[in-house]
């Protein structure tokens, strides 16, 4: 049995991602770094794999700038032992979902002009068959030989750690360029959660293709000292990690809104201890209040959901609710997501003073998002004027809407673009959602705003809703628009009702607004049968 480390979170004379394996590998050579349902691995082990791995790169050619393309298994040691091999070159691995499409898959990819994809055995062959087309290099993590690597190149801070695939929510993803001074900055803010360290035992389910999953699931634990264990990323294990959390003793954890959301409803509490969990990061999403409650119930882990926002270009972390703090919740259900980390500032651009509302609530001076601090990002992969749309006046311009209350605290409202215009009031997606999923018919929602047309001078509002097959669709409309009303005092002008699974989703599950908007206005839905109703109609 591996021992604990009895180690603090690293100090600032670390600099780089590589020093700070070298920096754990050395001080606690034989304390749990990773583990999964069948393998453990030490921090002495893991540099010695990263240094093997490392070695039989360099001999196929990969050197030091390089950008590298992984399509690796979430939940399995690979990925972490890749992408540590890739810090010891002073190359840039960018990670990709290995479940995409392989033409998909390499046509991203591509993009980067990486020296090399490296994939997983089972996805190989696809891979290989596809990838002369698009003038690609394809090497299974499995059939690379282990063997010394060269010598350690020249790092600091400004060179580039590995590129962060955006959400892709308003389109094609576009690459992070994440520094090295970036990613430590990121890991230090975090201090305000993980400053337990090796008291600490994290238990992984997100993706580490995803922001989330790769810095605080792959790098804090390295970074603080504490072990983690790794869930394969998939609804289908939701109850694994739950239950390999309360095996380990789990105080760390984090997801996705609709985790939590999902687990409430599906994962049988008995057995399932979470009574040593300190915080469940709850972001990448719109957080929901309902999901906060209803997960922290049905486990017995009152007050352990902290919400979060943070995004690609700020290196994760912007803001979260600290441990011990209590939830803050508008009148219109937004949920706060707490003061910004340390060492981040935020401001709101765009916002007026704040109003009360017909109905007699407070509506927030909202506006777009700003954030300034070490962790944001050097600009995207050959992209300079969305670089500089992004990077302006010294402040990331993020594209999502939000408000600071008079504790500087931050409430996130949803993308710019995806706002709802109401009676000259901006109405945020996820209150219709969330109102609407509380119908049991109604299994998934998204709200998007349609342009004034023939029949209507102002913007129309939209529900889409994926409803259960047993239902009578109009039933399920009509539920779903009175579930509105009774929770905003207004219905949506128009529901859409859509076959299961249908609603156009990024790879980490977030709605994509935008591509359903324009789905609706061209009429492939309605190619593909789905049916609008009139939420005034009743079947």
């Amino acid at each position: 049995m591996t021992e604990r480390a009895g180690l603090e979170p690293l100090t600032a004379d670390v600099d780089t991602l590589a020093a700070v394996l070298e920096r754990r590998a050395a001080d606690a050579p034989s304390a749990l770094a990773f583990a999964t349902s069948t393998r453990e691995l030490t921090y002495g082990q893991l540099a010695a794999e990263a240094e093997g791995v490392a070695g039989g790169l360099a001999a196929l050619g990969v050197r030091p700038g390089d950008r590298v393309a992984l399509l690796l298994a979430g939940g399995a040691l690979d990925f972490v032992i890749a992408f540590f091999a890739l810090q010891r070159l002073g190359a840039a691995p960018c990670a990709f979902d290995p479940g995409t499409p392989a033409p998909l898959a390499l046509r991203r990819a591509a993009r980067l002009r990486p020296a090399l994809v490296l994939c997983s055995r089972s996805v190989a062959p696809d891979l290989a068959a596809e990838a002369p087309a698009h003038g690609l290099s394809v090497v299974s993590f499995e059939s690379v030989a282990r063997q010394a690597p060269p010598a350690r190149p020249p790092m600091g801070g400004g060179d580039l750690a590995f590129l962060q695939p955006t959400s892709g929510t308003s389109g094609e993803p576009r690459a992070v360029l994440t520094s090295q001074r970036n990613a430590l900055a990121s890991l230090r803010a975090a201090r305000t959660m993980l400053a337990a360290g090796a008291r600490d035992t994290l238990v992984s389910w997100v993706p580490p293709w995803h922001d989330l999953g790769l810095l605080r699931f792959v790098l804090a634990p390295v970074f603080f000292g504490a072990p983690c264990h790794l869930v394969e990323p998939a609804v289908r294990t939701l109850p694994e990690w739950l239950r390999t959390a309360s095996r380990v003793r789990a105080t760390i954890l984090g997801a996705p809104d609709f985790a939590y959301r999902l687990a409430a409803r599906l994962v049988d509490p008995r057995g399932i201890d979470l009574s040593a969990l300190r915080v469940a990061t709850n972001g990448g999403e719109a957080v929901r209040s309902s999901s906060i409650l209803a997960f922290e119930e049905r486990f017995g882990a009152p007050g352990t959901v902290r919400p979060g926002y943070g995004l690609a270009e700020a290196t994760l972390g912007v803001a979260c609710v600290r441990p011990g703090e209590p939830l803050r919740v508008d009148d219109r259900g937004n949920v706060s997501c707490g003061p910004p980390l340390p060492g981040v500032e935020l401001a709101i651009q765009g916002g007026l003073r704040d109003q009360e509302s017909p109905r007699g609530e407070t509506i927030r001076a909202a506006g777009q998002i700003l954030v300034r601090g070490e962790t944001v990002f050097e600009g995207y992969f050959d992209a300079p004027e969305a670089t500089r749309e992004a990077l302006r006046g010294g402040w990331l311009h993020t594209g999502d809407s939000g408000y600071l209350d008079g504790d500087g605290h931050l409430t996130v409202l949803g993308r710019e673009r995806a706002m709802l215009k109401r009676g000259g009031e901006a109405v945020a997606p996820r209150e219709l959602e969330e109102a609407a999923e509380s119908v049991p018919e109604v299994r998934a929602a998204a709200a998007v705003g349609l342009p004034p047309g023939p029949q209507r001078a102002t913007e129309s509002t939209l529900l889409a809703i994926e409803a259960d097959r047993a239902v009578d669709p109009a039933v399920a409309a009509a539920a779903a628009a009175d579930a509105v009303r009774a929770a905003l005092g207004f219905a949506p002008d128009q529901v859409l009702v859509l076959a299961a699974r249908t609603l156009p989703r990024t790879p980490n599950g977030k709605v994509r607004h935008r591509e359903l908007r324009d789905g609706i206005l061209d009429g492939s839905f309605a190619r593909r049968g789905a049916i609008v109703f009139s939420a005034g109609a009743r079947p």
